[in-house]
This record gives C-alpha cells, structure tokens and sequence, in this order.
C-alpha cells in the first residue's frame, strides 16, 4: 500500500504530465526497504509546461556510469538529442536505461505510439560527483565541504580546517575532474604568522706585540758603518722604552715597543614581521652606502655613476599554513655592517666593504616553536717572529734583535627563528618606544640634571602586556 501511495502522490503533483510518472529507484524498493542511495533527482520542483510537450526536469549521470528511469504510462519511442554525450536503452516493464558516455548536456524525449510527446528530460552527464564527496567525507569528515558541477569543471565550496587538508581535497578532486576544479574552499583558522629572528654574536680579540729595534754604528774618522734591526718605534705601540750608549766612537741605540690589546663585540638584532600566510614580507633597518661605477658613454668617454648597497637588518619570509598549527617557513635573514678593514681604494676614492652574517632555509614548526636555523663557532690564531737571518737562533742577543706579534680571534654566531600564530588586536594593547619616552621638564633639565621624563604605562585591561621589547 505504500508504494501504491508514493505513485498516486507523483500522478497528482505532476498535474499536466498525468501518462508519465518518474519513480527510477525510489527511495524505496520492492520490499519497502530504504535504499541507500538515490541516483535520480526529484523533478516535481522543476516542470514546466512546453510546447507539445512537457519538461520532466534534468537528470544528473556520472560519466561512465549508468542509470534507470521507470516511466508509469506505456511509450513506444525513446530519443536521445546527441548520442556522443548519453546512450539510452528501451529495456521491458516501461525501463530506460541511460549510460553517460561524455561530459556535456543533452535531452531525452518519450513519445507515445500517436507520436506526441510525453516528457522531455535534460540530460547532464557529469564527474562523479557522489564518489567524488564520499571520498572528500573520508578524508575530511568534520569539514563542510560542497561539490558542484558547472559546465565541464567542478566547483569546490566550504570551510576546511587548514591550507594541508584543502590541499589534499582539491589533489582528490583533481583525480575525478583533471584540469576542471576551481576551488572556492576557505580556511579556518588564523592565518597570519609573526616571526621573531635573534641574530647574537659574540667576537673576542686578544693580541700582544712586542719588538725590538736596534740601530749599532761605528764612526773612525771617515769611516761610518751602521746596522739597523727592527721596525723603528711604532705609533701602535701603547708602551716604548728607548735607550742609547755612547763610548767614543761606538753608540747603541734600543727602542722597545710593547702593546697588549683585548677586545670584545657583542651583537644581538631582533627583527620581527607579521605576514599573511602565502604572502612574501622583507624588512630592513640599515641603511645604503653609495659605490661609483665606472660606466662608457656612447662617444667613447667614461663617466662615473652612483650605485647604492643596502646594509642593516634584513629579513624575508614567505609563511603558508599547512596544518592547525603547523607552518611551513621559506626564509632569508642577513645582519651586515660596514667593514673599514676590508676597504677599497681606487682614484683616490676608498669604498668600504661589509661585514656579512647570512642565512637562506626552509622549516618547518608548530605555533610557539623554535629552530636555531644558523650557528657559526670561528677560532683564528696567529703569531709571527720577524728577525734577522741567522740572528735569531743566538740566544739573547738573537732574540733582543726580533718581533713577535701573537692575534687570536674567536667568534660565535648563532640565528634563532621563532614562528606564532596571530590574530589582530585593540590598540589600547600595542605599547611603541614613545610611551615610555618622554621629554624632561625645564626644572628636570637644568637644576636635576635629568635627560627623560617619568613616562605613565596605560596598560590595557586583561591583556598581558607591553608587546616587544620597548626600551625603558
């Protein structure tokens, strides 16, 4: 009795098409079970009347696959408008069966045995779209994800949970539709990334020099001879002892020069950037030097023109999301500075050199993790012994007569990255430098001797602030 129901129900609703009834695989079978699936769509929302003939709706098959229509009223003819795009089947108890041969649109027409039409019907033969969503069901079944087809591509809507897991979808889709997916998914989530780079060096120097300088003459009438050892005294030098013998026609002349020098150099440079995830953000905080070029003009003479190099603090990075919260880092960081000691001197004009700390990687790490991407440990030694040939090897007096100069250099570098997740945030809970800055007042100045004012902290409510490190 229930199906005899869902029939009549079909008869009325289709009003004007009362000798066709469309029931192909109904939601339910022979038995009254439910069926899983249901291949056909509902056409009663879709028909309209047309001239000598009634539009049945529109009719969705997967490429390669087929489907059956059951029409409730005798026909004699079954036509199919382009036979490259759907094959049609007249098969017994009033049975059409439909095979998807193509990707495209066409239309089914029944006629009854006077030749009238009965019903025509748009055929869509698309991907497979029901395989296509169980799949995608699998791989992502908390996310919203809907299939559409348009034309001959596949459209791709909804949220996902992170850029990795519409990847994956959208490489799925490919697999049914290649070449015909447009993506139109979204991703949850923050997708902005701040990145903190600690560039830290440490340099330590220790040099010792110590020479002798001798200079022996003899002078007998018109006789002179001399012998001179040594660099003379040294404007290096922080110590020099100079002394002199004289007797008759001999005289000695002795400079030492002495000179202990340690040093240290300490570097730390902090940049941070925020940068939209698969978007590209540099930073630099430095500066340009000029460099001249000598460039030919076009009648043969040379003039000299300016060239600029960057130098400071730079950084750039390309962030992409590729999970809940991981982040995959493409990334260029440099600290350069300007060397005098390795300067160029060229037409009397000296160009400066630089001082280079450089790293180019990719990473990969969570919200709040750290990777120290670049670490330099350099220990230079150096001594040298200058002396006269043969000299050197007499004790005392060889070694009174010589230079010895003794340089260590030892440097370590080390270049942490540091990734987070962000989201925007009220002003209120920014702190910049000028908010612990500000001027001395006039009796500050002259009669305390004070160069700043006392700055008043506005810290916003509830949050945990200031952000960065602000001077104090």
């Amino acid at each position: 009795m229930k199906r005899k129901r869902i029939l009549l129900l079909t008869f009325l609703t289709l009003g004007s098409l009362a000798t066709v009834g469309f029931a192909a695989q109904s939601a339910f079978s022979e038995s009254n079970g439910p069926l899983s699936l249901s291949p056909l769509r509902n056409f009663v929302s879709s028909i309209v009347s047309v001239e000598r003939g009634i539009y049945g709706g529109e009719m969705a098959i997967p490429v390669n696959k087929s489907q059956f229509l059951k029409v409730h009223q005798p026909y004699s003819e079954v036509t199919v408008g382009n036979s490259d795009i759907a094959d049609v089947e007249a098969l017994p108890d009033k049975t059409i069966y439909i095979l998807g041969k193509k990707i495209g649109s066409t239309n089914l027409t029944i006629r009854n045995g006077a030749g009238k039409i009965l019903s025509v019907i748009d055929i869509s033969v698309t991907y497979d779209i029901s395989g296509l969503k169980a799949k995608m069901h699998e791989l992502a079944p908390g996310d919203l994800v809907e299939v559409r087809p348009a034309g001959e591509s596949l459209v791709l809507s909804g949220r996902v949970a992170d850029a990795g897991r519409l990847r994956q979808l959208v490489m799925v889709a490919e697999q049914y539709a290649p070449g015909k997916v447009t993506n139109m998914l979204a991703v949850e989530g923050s997708q902005q990334v701040l990145l903190k780079v600690r560039f830290a060096e440490v340099r330590r120097s220790v040099l010792k020099d110590i020479g002798f300088s001798n200079l022996f003459e003899y002078t007998k009438g018109e006789v002179l001879f001399s012998l001179a050892t040594g660099d003379g005294l040294s404007p290096e030098a922080f110590g020099s002892s100079i002394a002199s013998i004289l007797s008759n026609d001999f005289s000695v002349l002795n400079i030492i020069d002495l000179l202990e020098e340690k040093g240290m150099v300490r570097t730390l440079a902090e940049p941070n950037i925020i940068a939209l995830s698969g978007d590209n953000a540099t930073f630099l905080a430095g500066g340009e030097f000029p460099i001249p070029v000598a460039q030919s003009t076009e009648s043969g003479n040379t003039t000299i023109t300016v060239e600029y190099k960057k130098f400071g603090v730079g950084l750039s990075f390309t962030p992409t999301v590729i999970g809940k919260d991981t982040i995959n880092l493409v990334m260029d960081a440099e600290v350069s500075s300007i060397d005098p000691t390795v300067s160029v001197t060229t037409s009397g004009l000296t160009i400066p050199g630089l001082k280079m700390r450089r790293s180019n990687t990719t990473v990969e790490l969570r919200d709040g993790q750290s990777f120290a991407i670049a670490g330099l440990i350099e220990d230079n030694f150096e001594d040298t012994v200058r002396a006269i040939p043969g000299l050197a090897g007499i004790p005392i007096i060889g070694q009174l007569a010589s230079s010895k100069d003794f340089l260590r250099r030892q440097t370590e570098l080390v270049i942490i990255i540091e990734a987070h997740l962000v989201q925007p945030t009220i002003a209120q809970a920014l702190s910049v430098p000028t908010d612990r800055t500000v001027p001395p007042s006039d009796a500050a100045l002259f009669m305390m001797g004070k160069t700043e004012g006392e700055a008043v902290l506005n810290e916003a409510a509830g949050i945990d602030g200031p952000y960065g490190y602000i001077l104090p």
